[in-house]
């Protein structure tokens, strides 16, 4: 009698999920004995916590350079669809079934919305508002005037503690609050310590990587020291508590940031009016400013920063990258001010109403007050293909509070995904034939320009280029003949952002190559540390994009390379990237993944094969789980 197909489904799941929670105890294990530090899993959890402690120790063991984890519906619903070929992520879901995600990139499709990075100071005046809605008054001015019943309701902060500090103090003690009834660490009292203080400080952790904070001022005991290390007390269950109990509190303080009040930064409002005689309504629609407006904003906010530059830090910095006066004149290099409302006063002063210089995207507004978007930067013009300035790319100094880069928000007349910093300022190089170079940074674009005559490179400003902007590029030069160049960042980041242009770039049919960069280094860090000609030999150590993505996808996919399985899972991961390549460079790319792995020629081709044609797609099998 044959078994009953639903029994047999429902064994395999069983088995599947019992697969996966020893996978899980082991990786917990790891952290137990110190294998893994403990802030190695909060950087997971800031990333994909929102499934679970175990399950980030689950997403982490399948696919170690996971950044952006969702299922199969999630991705559709965000436009972008999941490869053919790729495996799921397996988590196992709350309901204690086997489910799939995937990473982001094991998809392709729409560019995702950026999510902005307030400020410090923002931050930190948010988390206010939350201590203040339970009653807290959270002091950072020393009074002394507060009575003893006062006190209790008191969150006292350094005053001398920079933004970014404060911010993790005033988490930490939110931390407090959410977990252990409503109280608050007093002057570092004895009572926090252990697990009390674990918990805090990884609730302060995550919140501070959700702002885009710098998260290094916190350290963590071994968890031996909190979780034991007796069997019989349990530590890993200890463990998997805390961590649950910690992703659960930030997802609650995360939700309560998310429904605070937002940034007003439209233009057009309904205004009623009433008059002493009588009420009438009167739909008043301000009309926003012109392009040519905002355009002009730009150019007055571009003059301000550029006489702000002498006697600020930014000639000396970037003297010291290697980018002498001349080359800060000849890219017209400004400095933002430190204060809050230069810009904005400027801009007021030159007649711009407020609702005009809010949709120029160059302050911002939290409540009733107005703020310059950029200060303390050093600042690049980003200009439209008629030389037009339409935003800005600000770099903070090393160092200081804050996203490094930062860039103009999206307005009526800048979108990210369109324009190429450097494009206009290399245009009649590209017109000579110069070979075009993909860059990550304005810094990079700059640094290459200025050591090779014979290169142009242009910057996506921190995005994965798009299709719009190699269209722009296009328009520039004749890509058949120059073929691109990629020379992204030496870090795993910037080899992540290399394989992901390869699908943008496939449409470009000259020479697609990439060089390979010093670890942790990009283009501005060479020229900075080792001159113009080391920028120079780098350029010259071109390799084939494909190489690199066909190298990339058997490292990720072939974790285990001295097994047949890890071996046949690398060659199947390389194949589905062969397939997307030009018929002509094909055997190639067979024999050399075939020689690289050490495996006959037959089981790429077949891989090859199954990857053209995969049958039932893995993602389409498991969308409907959990």
């Amino acid at each position: 009698m044959p078994a009953d197909p639903q029994t047999q489904s429902e064994r395999e799941q069983r088995r599947l999920v019992g697969v996966l929670g020893s996978l899980a105890e082991q990786e917990t294990a790891r952290l137990s004995t110190g294998i893994l530090p403990w802030t190695w899993w909060l950087e997971r959890a800031a990333t994909y916590g929102q499934y679970g402690f175990a399950n980030t120790l689950l997403i982490a063991a399948q696919y170690r350079f996971a950044s952006d984890v969702r299922s199969y519906d999630q991705w559709r619903t965000q436009g972008r669809q999941v490869l053919k070929g790729e495996y799921g992520i397996r988590i196992i879901s709350r309901t204690g079934r086997p489910r799939a995600v995937f990473d982001l990139a094991q998809t392709d499709g729409l560019p995702l919305p950026e999510r902005p990075t307030p400020p410090a100071a923002e931050a930190f005046a948010e988390l206010r508002l939350l201590a203040a809605d339970r009653g807290f008054f959270v002091d950072r001015y020393d009074y002394e005037w507060f009575s003893a019943a006062a006190s209790q309701r008191r969150i006292p902060v350094a005053p001398d503690l920079a933004d970014t500090g404060a911010v993790g103090v005033l988490a930490h003690q939110i931390g407090h609050l959410l977990l252990h009834h409503e109280q608050v660490d007093r002057d570092n009292s004895p009572a926090c310590h252990g697990v009390r203080r674990v918990e805090a400080d990884s609730i302060a952790y995550l919140v501070l990587a959700r702002a885009g904070l710098d998260t290094s001022g916190l350290d963590f005991p071994p968890l031996a020291g909190w979780a034991g290390t007796d069997p019989r007390a349990q530590p890993l269950g200890t463990i998997t508590m805390v961590g649950d109990r910690i992703l659960r509190t930030t997802a609650r303080i995360r939700k309560e940031l998310d429904a605070l009040p937002p940034t007003t930064t439209g233009t057009a409002t309904t205004i009623d009016t009433a008059t002493t005689t009588g009420t009438r309504q009167a739909n008043v629609q301000p009309v926003g400013p012109s392009r040519a407006d905002l355009v002009a904003m730009h150019e007055a906010a571009h003059r301000l920063f550029r006489t702000q530059l002498p006697g600020s830090w930014v000639p000396a910095y970037l003297t010291g990258r290697g980018f002498d006066q001349t080359v800060q004149r000849e890219w017209e290099m400004g400095f933002a001010p430190k204060a809050w409302r230069v810009l904005t006063d400027h801009l007021r002063d030159l007649g711009y109403h407020d609702d005009a210089i809010l949709a120029s995207g160059l302050a911002r507004r939290r409540r009733a007050t107005l703020f310059d978007t950029f200060r303390n930067r050093a600042m690049l013009p980003l200009r439209d293909p008629g030389g037009g300035i339409v935003a800005f790319i600000g770099r903070l100094p090393d160092g200081a509070d804050g996203p490094k880069y930062l860039n103009s928000p999206e307005t009526p007349i800048f979108h990210k995904s369109e324009l190429l910093f450097g494009l206009h300022e290399t245009r009649d190089r590209l017109a000579h034939g110069a070979r075009p170079v993909i860059v990550e940074g304005p810094l990079d674009a700059i640094a290459v320009n200025t050591a090779s005559p014979h290169h142009a490179a242009v910057s996506p400003c921190g995005t994965t280029l798009t299709a719009q902007q190699l269209t722009a590029l296009g328009r520039s030069t004749d890509l058949t003949t120059t073929g691109i160049l990629l020379a992204l960042d030496g870090d795993q980041p910037g080899r992540d952002a290399t394989v992901r242009a390869w699908d943008v770039l496939l449409q470009v049919t000259g020479p697609i190559g990439a060089i390979r960069l010093p670890r942790d280094q990009d283009p501005a860090d060479v020229l900075s540390h080792q001159g113009r000609m080391a920028v120079c030999e780098a350029l010259q150590s071109e390799i084939p994009l494909a190489d690199m993505v066909i190298d990339a996808a058997m490292q990720r996919h072939g974790r285990r390379l001295e097994f047949a399985e890890g071996k046949l899972a690398a060659a199947r991961a390389a194949a589905h990237a062969i397939t997307s390549l030009p018929p002509n460079q094909v055997a190639h790319q067979v024999a050399r993944v075939a020689a690289s792995l050490g495996i006959d020629h037959a089981i790429v081709t077949d891989a090859l094969i199954c990857a053209i044609d995969p049958g039932p797609s893995d993602a389409a099998q498991l969308a409907g789980d959990g």
